[in-house]
Order: C-alpha cells, then sequence, then structure tokens
C-alpha cells in the first residue's frame, strides 16, 4: 500500500446502521443507463479527506495498478476488526465490493489481474445498505487508479476480514479517491463518487469521459 486514506463519513439522523445484502440486483437495462443513482448512493452522507493526484504521472507513480474495465458486481467489503468493540462497531459496514472485469491494464503488470478480474474497496456511509448500491449499479464502463491492500492493516492491533465472497489467492484493492471515476452508456461525461471532475489538477487536461482520461494516462506512462 503506498499511501495513507483518511476518511470522515455523516452519519444522517444521528443512525448508524450495518452495511446489508450482498448480492448485484436487477439494474437499469444497459444501453440507457446513467451512473448518477449509483454514485449517489455512494456519495450519500459521506465525505472522503485526501491529497488530490497532481497529473496522470503523479497517478501512474503513485498507484500499483491503472485498469479500465467494467463494474459487474457490487457486494459486501471488507470489515475490520478491534479488541475495543465499539471501534469495532465504528468502523462496520464502510466499504462495497466492486467486482471489475478489466478490459485493459493503463498502468501496471498485466500479472495482477486474477481471473481477468479485480476486487476494488470502495467507501461509503454506514448508513448507506450494500443491497442499495448493487441495486442502483448500471454495470457501467470505469478507470481505476488502484492500490494493493492485501495485506493492509489501519492499525497494528487492527484485524481485516477479507469479503465472503472474494475468490481464493484474489489481490484487494483500492481506488484512489480522485481515482475512481465512471461512465454509463447514456453518460455524456463521467462522474465520480466522492470526486468532481472540475476539481481535478490541471495537468490533468480536464477530461470529460473516460476516454480522455485513459489517454492522458497511456501518454503518461
Amino acid at each position: 500500500m503506498r499511501y495513507k486514506i483518511t476518511t470522515s463519513v455523516l452519519v444522517a439522523a444521528g443512525t448508524v446502521l450495518a452495511a446489508c445484502g450482498t448480492t448485484a440486483q436487477q439494474s437499469a437495462p444497459e444501453g440507457t443507463a446513467t451512473v448518477e443513482e449509483f454514485a449517489a448512493q455512494l456519495g450519500r452522507d459521506y465525505h472522503a479527506d485526501y491529497t488530490p493526484l497532481a497529473s496522470p504521472r503523479q497517478a501512474v507513480e503513485k498507484s500499483d495498478l491503472i485498469v479500465r474495465g467494467t463494474v459487474e458486481e457490487v457486494f459486501d467489503g471488507i470489515s475490520t476488526s478491534y479488541p475495543d468493540k465499539q471501534r469495532s462497531a465504528r468502523s462496520a459496514g464502510s466499504y462495497v465490493t466492486f467486482r471489475v472485469s478489466v478490459d485493459q491494464v493503463l498502468s501496471g503488470p498485466d500479472a495482477q489481474i486474477q481471473g481477468g478480474a479485480v476486487y476494488v474497496q470502495v467507501a461509503k456511509a454506514q448508513s448507506t445498505p450494500t443491497e442499495a448500491v448493487a441495486k442502483a449499479n448500471p454495470k457501467p464502463s470505469a478507470v481505476l487508479v488502484l492500490d494493493d491492500i492485501t495485506d493492509w492493516k489501519p492499525a497494528p492491533d487492527a484485524t481485516v476480514h477479507r469479503p465472503a465472497r472474494l475468490p481464493d489467492g484474489a489481490r484487494l484493492y483500492f481506488a484512489f479517491t480522485d481515482g475512481l471515476w465512471l461512465q454509463g452508456a447514456g453518460d455524456r461525461a463521467m462522474v465520480g463518487t466522492a470526486a468532481h471532475r472540475e476539481d481535478l489538477a490541471p495537468d490533468w487536461g480536464s477530461p470529460t469521459g473516460l476516454d480522455d482520461l485513459a489517454r492522458a494516462i497511456e501518454n503518461a506512462r
């Protein structure tokens, strides 16, 4: 893992609900779907404090892998337990897993792709059930700047539990906050879940869609 992740979650109405549901439900018809509701579910009551990637070159240098693919499925994410049960409860239900079928490796070793897919942990508010995110999934295209967290622990006394549905031996990744971009068949522009296109640094060249973003990354290698 190459960078430190710091996030803060705003909990609506003072109520914390554990994430529930593990399978992707029927989503909008492909070809007409947009990512608006999907991104809204992931961003609801959630805020990330992060240091922006300054350029495509920095994205290539800091990441372990950058891929382009399709978000095929959403299910429960990692969970973390601590000796302090209250601390464990505060971290419960904070992630979902994206199973992304990889169409193109933009940066990094192809050998990190197992079974044609990568498994990406995406942060969300505890108050947003996994089921709601899975149901909203339009199976969008995605460009993901990834950090390998297979052996990551947030603290020495923490135990990280892998998602039950994760294949044996599969590596786990976080996406950089401004390195997670989605675009559905009905979208004219890419969308982030906790970052906005307008906030990308000038050296990114103001990409509108995933084609622009992928081209910028390829040119930076």
